[in-house]
């Protein structure tokens, strides 16, 4: 074998591995746009979720409390509920928040720490049961907006991923395309020779 078909060689499976190392890295990037988006999907959203079910529920629960005559038993209630609240704010905070929710988080925080001020002024005669249920509304409202958030940041998740395996099987497609032409072109290469004559009569005369 002469050194321009060892150079040709060389040259043809250097394209090829270039090809399969290119197309690898893409296929892994896709891969882990999907695994990222199945992640965010529970974590920052399935999670978050659950959590703004569970301060709903502590609200609905609160409602009940409030039919308490008596301030002690009253107190007591509001004063566990108000643990599991907190403990459910701490935990979604830790969630990855988009800057609407960050928003709109905010505002939920701002109106629980209204509706803790007036449940301890409710406790001590000093507001009025109405005024608690208006400031319960309130975080009701933000939860609601929360909760639709999630849906819609869910929905976009889901999007990237099937956008990612769908670019997957696109690139896997080209790929195999782009070898079958690869194979065909370094063929080629390799069949031809640069010194053989065009005109073979004109050798023979020689």
């Amino acid at each position: 074998m002469s050194f321009f078909d060892k150079i040709k060689w060389v040259l043809g499976i250097l394209v090829v591995f270039l090809l399969v190392l290119a197309t690898n890295l893409i296929d892994r990037q896709n891969f882990r746009d999907v695994r990222e988006s199945i992640e965010a999907i529970y974590a920052d959203r399935v999670v978050a979720q659950n959590l703004l079910f569970r301060i709903s529920k502590v609200i609905h629960e609160k409602e009940l409390a409030y039919t308490e005559a008596d301030r002690a038993a009253l107190d007591g209630r509001l004063s566990a509920q108000e643990g599991d609240i907190s403990a459910a704010v701490d935990r979604f905070a830790g969630t990855r928040l988009t800057e609407q929710e960050s928003v709109e988080f905010g505002r939920l925080q701002k109106k629980l720490a209204t509706l803790a001020s007036l449940e301890a002024d409710l406790v001590e005669g000093k507001a009025e049961r109405r005024e608690v249920r208006n400031a319960l509304e309130g975080v009701r409202e933000s939860l609601d907006d929360l909760s639709a958030i999630q849906l819609q940041e869910g929905r976009q998740q889901l999007l990237l991923g099937q956008r990612a395996i769908s670019s997957s099987d696109l690139f896997a497609q080209l790929e195999i395309g782009a070898l079958v032409v690869l194979a065909l072109a370094i063929q080629g290469i390799i069949l031809y020779s640069p010194g053989q004559s065009a005109n073979p009569r004109a050798t023979e005369r020689s």
